[in-house]
């Protein structure tokens, strides 16, 4: 089984006070409230401060390729929570208008845009630029918590790794996520964290992880939170001196979706 194209246009690019802060996200339908999803640290630095007041959100179209959709987001205003014990913030989008009613579980839907809905932008969100017609976010059906994952399960990372100078070469569209594939590499159950065999970069972080499970179903399980570094040491005994060198080790670690879910319940109320 194929990976739905649908599945390529998960993944947003974010910018926050023009690229102060970048990374990736996705949005995430959630009893008819639409949200961002992203990796606190993309928001938030080391003494908790935000980055900026605004943020450019550009999401590709679906299918991806037929243009981009971009909002900016007042980030004074807007309805953002970040997790206490995790890498990860949300920000409320809006709400969706339902344009048709579901018939069964979302796996066993066809055509090329599932539970078609309108957003009713929240007050802080606005629509700057409009080049496509439809845009995809995840239905929370279409997602599988972190005690259903499998070990060795093939995973796709999506994402906007800005940090290889994409933006400035020719070969590469920087408005368009890019895609790896690897596999569940361990679950790490006391931080609730798994472990996936695909590097991730800069800008990265936030994005979504897709897993093929057992049924040949695509499920996000996750987003993006660090690579894993390896350390390289060298030492000259005669002038006493040590050189470390760190590089990416190749894996990367990521945030089960159990995580934002809790987070959007926390708070779900007050919205």
């Amino acid at each position: 089984m194929k990976i739905h194209k649908d599945n390529f246009s998960y993944s947003v690019l974010l910018s926050i006070d023009q690229g102060k802060s970048k990374g990736s996200g996705f949005r995430l339908k959630y009893k008819d409230f639409n949200f961002l999803i992203s990796a606190k640290h993309v928001f938030y630095d080391e003494n908790d401060k935000i980055y900026g007041d605004t943020l450019i959100l550009t999401c590709p179209s679906s299918p991806l390729g037929n243009g981009t959709l971009t909002f900016e987001v007042d980030l004074t205003i807007a309805k953002i929570f970040k997790s206490v014990t995790s890498d990860v913030c949300i920000i409320l989008l809006g709400k969706n208008q339902h344009l048709s009613t579901p018939s069964g579980h979302l796996k066993h839907e066809t055509g090329d845009h599932k539970r078609p809905a309108t957003l009713e932008l929240d007050g802080a969100i606005s629509l700057v630029e409009q080049s496509a017609k439809h845009f995809t976010s995840l239905d929370i059906e279409a997602t599988r918590k972190l005690n259903e994952i499998g070990i060795a399960n093939e995973v796709y990372l999506m994402g906007y790794p800005t940090s290889l100078g994409l933006t400035n070469s020719k070969y590469f569209d920087a408005t368009k996520p890019l895609i790896r594939k690897g596999i569940i590499s361990g679950v790490n159950e006391k931080e609730e964290t798994f472990i996936i065999d695909c590097p991730s970069y800069q800008g990265n972080s936030g994005g979504p992880v897709i897993e093929q499970g057992e049924d040949g179903y695509f499920r996000v399980i996750g987003l993006v939170s660090q690579y894993i570094p390896y350390e390289t040491a060298w030492y000259n005994n005669r002038e006493r001196i040590k050189n470390v060198e760190v590089a990416n080790s190749g894996f990367s670690v990521c945030v089960p979706i159990d995580k934002i879910i809790e987070l959007i319940e926390q708070h779900i109320n007050s919205l």
